[in-house]
């Protein structure tokens, strides 16, 4: 009896350890991808500790990548190629020569894993499949400035943001077609999408306003002044968002309010010069702000708007994105 005992503990023991080290392995991690023009390509790094988990060279990069749905592989467009590269060790998996569609630059990554690249000279949107990497359709803007992308969650619209153009182009991505160029009167910069979709969000950086348009109908909602020249912007949540441009040559986050529609807090902190992009890292929280000019990537305490650490990171960094991996 007592040794069937001890079996049964020993067999236990055995199984839960055999648990808790396949919980291990399998656990999940985090990444963040910094794209830098002056690598060029992009440096991959363990989200958590900010250590560096590998580098990619590409041709010249224009600044913008996306990691796909299971966080295996990074898209990475230049001038004419997509990347795809392995978030494990930076090595090309397969590059895609996009011909005549070319100045590729904004990258969204729909739920059925499609991806969708702005192609300027085309004055298009490409859906590329990941799994055939095939460009499977051109959905035209109607410009050939167009830039920055986002797609709603049922991936049925894509707005875009023409800037030299002064417009936004409204696409039905299902019916691969252009619904409607939405006039800014001002150039604008990057776009957004609430989280609810309420809003899409862009930047007019002459007219020193953020705003807001109704994506039921849209039409301008409002837009809110900030004391600097907005350059592109991130929702923390339906009733917060960033936005980073420059104050007097300098780099400046503002937090926003568009229920209040007022900015209610701002940096004050050294930034830098050069605005890359801004992220929100949905791991802890903070604000990361490249500078392009500086090398350096300031970390931001939302609620403080104040500087807690600055990563070093590759010549020239732009694109913050951050992924969850198995």
């Amino acid at each position: 009896m007592r040794k069937a005992t001890i079996l049964i503990l020993t067999f236990a023991c055995l199984t839960f350890f055999a648990a808790q080290s396949a919980r291990s392995q399998f656990r999940r991690h985090h990444l963040m991808l910094i794209v830098s023009k002056g690598l060029p390509g992009v440096t991959i790094y363990d989200a958590d500790s900010e250590d560096v988990v590998c580098r990619a060279k590409t041709e010249a990069s224009l600044g913008e990548a996306a990691f796909s749905i299971d966080g295996h592989t990074a898209y990475v467009p230049t001038e004419h190629s997509l990347h795809f590269i392995g978030t494990s060790d930076c090595k090309d998996n397969y590059v895609l020569d996009t011909g005549s569609d070319q100045r590729l630059h904004g990258i969204v990554i729909g739920i059925s894993g499609n991806i969708y690249v702005t192609a300027e000279a085309s004055k298009s949107v490409l859906v590329i499949n990941s799994g055939t990497h095939k460009v499977t359709a051109h959905v035209p803007t109607g410009s050939e400035y167009s830039h920055m992308l986002v797609i709603t969650r049922d991936e049925a619209k894509a707005y875009v943001s023409n800037v030299a153009a002064k417009t936004l182009s409204v696409l039905d991505i299902p019916g691969r077609k252009l619904l409607q160029q939405i006039p800014t009167d001002s150039e604008n910069q990057r776009v957004a999408l609430s989280p609810d979709q309420h809003w899409l969000v862009t930047n007019l950086g002459p007219d020193h306003k953020v705003a807001f348009y109704r994506t039921a109908d849209n039409q301008l909602d409002f837009s809110i002044p900030v004391d600097g020249v907005p350059f592109t912007a991130k929702f923390a949540r339906s009733d917060t968002i960033f936005e980073a441009g420059t104050q007097d040559g300098k780099i400046r986050v503002w937090r926003i309010d568009p229920q209040q529609k007022k900015v209610v807090a701002t940096t004050t902190d050294e930034l830098g010069t050069s605005v890359g992009s801004l992220a929100v890292n949905p791991f802890n929280g903070l604000i990361y702000v490249s500078d392009q000019d500086s090398s350096k990537v300031a970390e931001i305490n939302p609620a403080t708007m104040k500087v807690e650490k600055r990563l070093y990171a590759d010549k020239t960094p732009d694109c913050i994105v951050f992924k969850e991996v198995d």
